[in-house]
């Protein structure tokens, strides 16, 4: 029988956990934010550090890659190595990432906000000294003066001061209509893996032509290079987390030495990243593995083997004709925003150093229970939400329903008392009093 007791460490020698992380209360698993806190909150509390999020994309949409680039996004901000394996297309992260929402990132701007709070600091101070005021006031806590721009400038500020390094918040607030300064892009210095350097590296002889296993080994390269759990940092360096995006994975530009080529890689990367400091989101093209409307058993097994699995199915690329596709595009910007874009299926939660999810325990959207089609999302034009999916108001909340005089003219007579039918203490020919 194991002893409950533990050494008693000194605070000076516990090891920090990476930045932009925290534990998860259920499993004491470290987390990591996806960057949409709405779906942090769908897994219980952010990606589990060592985990694979499978999404399932949908045809014809673009949601995914939404979500993908709110990843990366957060990636930069925290100081998160990058990784981004995209075999279809060519990745433009300074036209794609969406930027900060209420953070200064230019340390040119940073280095004048925290001149310009020296000064407030020092004046406050003379203000302070010029007004005697009573003893037992000088201790109590501000009150916000209810201006939020003048509450964020002042946070934002005092956070830049030399010598007072603010924490990273684990999860930023992005802003889809702004984009991450391409300096700040070239600073973090990500790594990307486009269908050209995969060709370039999959025709060498000890791969022959196979795509899935020379993006392996050089996500093993970037792993063993000071993300491994195994192998102990160098002195004075800080431990940090790799993040991994794979984009379309199992598309028709992976190629692979057999059919099963996919849940190989899989298997492996699974168990590699194990005992690393990395996460991985995968995006999954699942309609291509669909015949006759129903999914191939290679989909289940691929499901298996990742840790979390959901799927995004979009209104427009399901169920929407092409004439209803270019309608609602058609629409404006006020009604369209008060729409749900699509549903958001849970096919799987991460269960790491757990038996059960810890979904149940700390969503606030999500229980576990009931249906499982009650959560949807949206896309708005500053940010990407998912929510509790509720039935729109009968006659829509952008126009109000106003009975017209046939319509007031057949309510009353619903209502009237017909002659065969005569309630409890009515009169014939007019409304009965008990009828509610």
């Amino acid at each position: 029988m194991s002893s409950s007791f533990r050494k008693r460490v000194p605070a000076g020698q516990q090891a920090k956990p990476p930045p932009a992380t925290r534990l998860n209360p259920h499993s004491a698993q470290l987390l990591v934010s996806t960057g949409v806190p709405s779906l942090d909150d769908v897994l219980g509390g952010g990606l589990p550090v060592g985990g694979v999020l499978l999404i399932e994309q949908d045809r014809q949409t673009g949601y995914s890659n939404t979500l993908l680039s709110y990843f990366a996004s957060q990636a930069i901000a925290a100081g998160h190595k990058l990784c981004i394996v995209n075999a279809d297309q060519k990745v433009d992260l300074k036209s794609q990432l969406p930027g900060w929402a209420s953070a200064v990132r230019d340390p040119a701007v940073e280095s004048a906000g925290a001149a310009e709070a020296n000064k407030e600091t020092s004046k406050g101070a003379d203000d302070t000294n010029a007004m005697k005021i009573a003893w037992r006031y000088k201790n109590l806590p501000k009150i916000s003066s209810g201006d939020n721009e003048t509450d964020n400038k002042t946070n934002n500020n005092s956070s830049s001061l030399p010598g007072m390094a603010a924490e990273v918040q684990f999860c930023e607030r992005f802003d889809l209509s702004l984009r991450i300064p391409g300096d700040v892009v070239d600073k973090a210095q990500p790594v990307i893996i486009d269908g050209d350097a995969i060709s370039i590296m999959a025709s060498e002889e000890r791969y022959d032509g196979d795509m899935y296993r020379c993006v392996l080994d050089r996500i093993l390269e970037l792993v063993q290079d000071g993300f491994s759990s195994l192998t102990p940092l160098k002195p004075n360096i800080e431990r940090t987390i790799l993040r991994i995006e794979l984009r379309s994975l199992g598309s028709g530009f992976w190629q692979g030495s057999s059919n099963t080529s996919i849940l190989q890689f899989l298997h492996e990367l699974r168990g590699l990243l194990r005992y690393s400091y990395a996460a991985c989101v995968i995006s999954f093209p699942v309609h291509l593995y669909e015949e006759a409307g129903v999914r191939l058993p290679i989909v289940r097994r691929i499901e298996h083997l990742c840790d979390a699995v959901i799927e995004l199915e979009s209104f427009e690329g399901t169920y929407a004709s092409p004439a209803d596709i270019v309608a609602r595009q058609a629409r404006t910007d006020e009604a369209s925003s008060q729409d749900y874009h699509g549903f958001l299926h849970i096919h799987k939660l991460p269960r790491l150093n757990s038996l059960t999810a810890s979904m149940g325990r700390l969503s606030l959207l999500h229980t576990g229970g009931g249906s499982a089609n009650n959560l949807a999302f949206r896309l708005r034009r500053k940010k990407f939400s998912i929510e509790t999916y509720h039935l729109p108001i009968e006659g829509g909340t952008v126009e109000r329903r106003v009975p017209g005089k046939e319509e007031d003219k057949k309510a009353q007579g619903r209502q009237s008392v017909g002659k065969g039918g005569v309630g409890c203490g009515s009169t014939p020919g007019r409304k009965d009093p008990l009828e509610f």
